[in-house]
């Protein structure tokens, strides 16, 4: 039987209005259930109005609106649950349709589980070939309800306030359902007064890196990491157990324990075990767990000054490059207020050209003349005091900062060496520290060719040094910025070579064109065999590898007679000459040059 051209009319309309009413109900259960951002603007229109619940809930663009709900992500809970009380739609027009009802959320909490109901009207207009939403408005219902866990099908998660209408959590961290740290101050307050004579210790954690989580993998995927150190936490606990989101990747524990070794044990165990079961979904960002702790000596000291201490502890972690757990003492709130004072006058510094270039020589082991230099970075104050650099150095690795100051470095010995080959002298190869940082930045290739080409300096005067201790992960990512810079021309120098545990696979691995032995194995060549054979078979083998070698540390004429003995290329040490102001390396090239 042939439907009639009105009975066709209606078929298709209701076809189409289900259509809209599945995409609007999209819109909620991307973000409330799948948290997938992505889906949830999909559907937006550039020009979408929206009106929320709350005064501050205003959006004119989807560009507010998608703010907005970014920051709003962090108040969901993985696990939620959406069922929908009504959605009707109405069709304006054939261009324009409006869906109106209202849903209930279940948000799944240790002590309770959640639900909210959401009044919403949405409205979608037809732009190009397909239908977007061009107008919301969302309210919440007075009746948010709270059942205890244990009754609502014995599910468990994490504990949130009764009131979550407008996700006010005044005692919870919205995104764990932790304490949050005022509440946790009060927990941990309460829990000491009730059980005295224990040994306790507060710890507190910091991811390295975290930012760059953010940055390379999202909000949704840092959530879910940070969901994962909640759980890794929560079950280390013992005893006391009291835990909190303080800030950020900041967790505070109050936990119990017997032996303070015994305890850093565990705790260094914990960051391993973040290490393997966690930081391999982030590689690119290369998270690490670090640990602060504060041991509670004394029964009568605030919970305020717990806290403080064991924050002075966190902060201190980026300075030990060995553990990752740091207990606290007075001296490590020396350090920390020293990061401190570096950090806040970092950026003047390097406006002011406090970072001075140093350079020292290297010289050809067979004709005893200058064949090459390593810059070197001196922070020198107005005052004329001095930040060495095993203090500043570490800390700019830590934060950041050490990307500007190897570009500024590069671009010092790049001035010189146009300066000088313009007054027709004579110049030598300089090699520059580079960080790990920038080996991974996508540009890096582009801004060396550029600073190359601005000042017309020839590939073959600059030499780009590496730390062996950088090469932790995959080498193949190093290995293909390497060789588009070595397309460039430049040589690759690998510093403290012999120090790691891979030596031989960085030289099957990467272009490496110099490798220097680092001075720790010349220094025991007087009293050890095995380092003079390992120098001496270093030496053979990069050799016949087509690559040259430079010993550092050398200090005296037999140390330097067995280098030229076993035909190593360069030496560079004391005995030679020390790093000095780019000044005077100027005039003893010139000196050595005959200029």
């Amino acid at each position: 039987m042939a439907i009639k051209k009105n009975e066709t009319s209606a078929v298709s309309r209701a076809l189409l209005e289900e259509e809209i009413r599945q995409i609007v109900l999209k819109h909620f259960r991307s973000f409330y259930v799948e948290r997938s951002l992505h889906e949830v603007f999909r559907r937006v229109s550039p020009n979408v109005r929206w009106v929320g619940s709350r005064d501050e809930y205003v959006a004119r663009n989807k560009e507010e609106y998608i703010g907005h709900m970014e920051k709003e992500l962090k108040n969901v809970p993985y696990g939620c649950k959406m069922d929908v009380l009504t959605a009707d739609c109405v069709m304006l027009s054939e261009d324009c349709f409006s869906v109106s009802g209202e849903f209930e959320v279940r948000i799944p909490h240790t002590d309770q589980i959640v639900y909210f109901c959401m009044r919403f009207s949405i409205m979608l207009a037809r732009e190009e070939q397909d239908f977007m939403i061009v107008s919301i408005h969302t309210a919440l219902n007075d009746d948010a309800r709270a059942y205890d866990a244990g009754d609502v099908n014995g599910e468990s998660a994490v504990r949130v306030p009764e009131d979550f209408r407008d996700h006010d959590y005044e005692l919870y961290d919205s995104l764990t359902g932790l304490y949050n740290l005022e509440s946790y101050k009060k927990a941990v307050k309460k829990y000491l007064e009730e059980n005295p004579g224990k040994k306790y210790a507060m710890i507190c954690t910091n991811i390295t890196h975290f930012e760059r989580v953010n940055n390379l993998y999202g909000i949704v995927r840092a959530d879910r990491m940070l969901l994962d150190l909640a759980h890794m936490i929560t079950s280390f606990s013992k005893g006391a157990g009291i835990c909190c989101r303080s800030i950020a990747d900041h967790f505070l524990l109050l936990t119990e324990f017997e032996d303070e070794d015994q305890l850093k044990r565990d705790l260094n165990g914990m960051c391993a075990d973040f290490r393997k079961t966690i930081c391999e979904d982030y590689s690119d960002a290369a998270p690490r767990l670090g640990v602060g702790v504060c041991v509670l000596d004394d029964p009568g000291e605030s919970v305020d000054k717990m806290v403080e201490h064991v924050n002075v502890a966190r902060k201190a972690i980026r300075l030990n490059r060995g553990s990752p757990v740091i207990f606290y003492d007075p001296r490590v709130s020396q350090k920390v207020e020293k990061v401190k004072e570096i950090e806040s006058s970092m950026q003047i510094a390097l406006d002011q050209e406090e970072f001075q270039v140093f350079i020292q020589p290297k010289y050809d082991l067979k004709t005893n003349c200058i064949s090459g230099a390593e810059a070197l970075c001196r922070w020198i104050r107005r005052d004329g005091s001095m930040v060495y650099p095993d203090e500043f150095i570490p800390v700019f690795e830590e934060d950041g900062f050490i990307v500007d100051l190897d570009y500024y470095m590069l671009e010092k010995v790049c001035q010189m060496i146009m300066r000088r080959r313009k007054e027709k002298k004579p110049c030598v190869s300089i090699s520059i520290n580079q960080s790990r940082i920038l080996l991974k930045d996508n540009q890096y290739v582009a801004r060396i060719a550029d600073i190359l080409s601005r000042y017309k300096i020839p590939s073959e005067y600059i030499e780009l040094e590496l730390t062996e201790r950088i090469f932790q992960d995959d080498l193949s990512e190093f290995a293909q910025t390497m060789s588009e810079l070595k397309k460039l021309g430049i040589r690759w120098s690998i510093d403290d070579f012999g120090t790691g545990y891979s030596s031989l696979n960085l030289l099957k691995e990467l272009p490496v064109d110099i490798i220097k032995i680092d001075k720790s194995f010349l220094d025991e060549t007087e009293t050890s065999e095995a380092s003079r054979v390992i120098i001496r078979k270093t030496v053979e083998l990069t050799r016949e590898l087509d690559k040259h070698v430079v010993c550092e540390g050398v200090e005296t004429e037999s140390q330097a007679d067995y280098l030229r003995n076993i035909c190593c290329d360069m030496a560079q040490g004391y005995l030679y000459a020390r790093p000095m102001p780019m000044k005077e390396f100027e005039e003893l090239l010139d000196k050595e040059t005959g200029r």
